[in-house]
């Protein structure tokens, strides 16, 4: 695991939740739009090594404590008291922490995953973080299909160009 997510941190501070909606029903499609967010801004190679861990005695009806979607490892902490506890557990049990990111804005959870060497990130700074790498993408394949030779440079002409061309080509 390379990226480790405290879930409801995150999915609180996302854009995700709808005004209005109330109770678990809100809650499992808040979780379900999270995750839709979470495949597109993660890319197919980390996805495999992403851990989302979300607090609840029980997992959602119809689901298993832990499963994978979209090559994301979901984990419910239902043998805990809180989502926090298994987190730590995660960090403390990593073969090699100094290869993973936990994202949460939790600052115990920060201190446990700095003493072992790991990057910490408060969640909206990831979130902010992935939707720049996002746009920056975006950008750079805008900037490929207008330019799809990245041989030919492209410049302004001169006035004195233009009226060359346009005289050789008889205007």
């Amino acid at each position: 695991m390379r990226l480790l997510i405290d879930g409801y941190n995150l999915l609180f501070q996302s854009i995700v939740i709808e005004r209005g909606l109330q109770g678990d029903n809100a809650l499992r499609a808040a979780r379900g739009r999270l995750m839709e967010l979470l495949f597109e801004l993660i890319d197919d190679s980390e996805r495999v090594g992403t851990m989302i861990v979300f607090d609840a005695k029980e997992a959602p009806p119809g689901l298993p404590d832990r499963y994978v979607h979209h090559g994301i490892q979901i984990v419910f902490a239902r043998d805990w008291d809180s989502a926090d506890e298994l987190i730590q557990l995660e960090i403390r049990k990593h073969p090699t922490p100094k290869r993973l990111t936990v994202v949460s804005s939790d600052h115990a959870i920060h201190k446990k995953a700095i003493a072992r060497g790991a990057k910490v990130l408060d969640s909206d700074e990831w979130l902010d973080e992935q939707f720049d790498r996002q746009r920056r993408q975006r950008e750079t394949k805008d900037d490929a299909a207008a330019n799809p030779d990245p041989d030919i440079k492209q410049r302004e002409l001169s006035d004195e160009e233009k009226r060359k061309w346009l005289q050789d080509f008889g205007f």
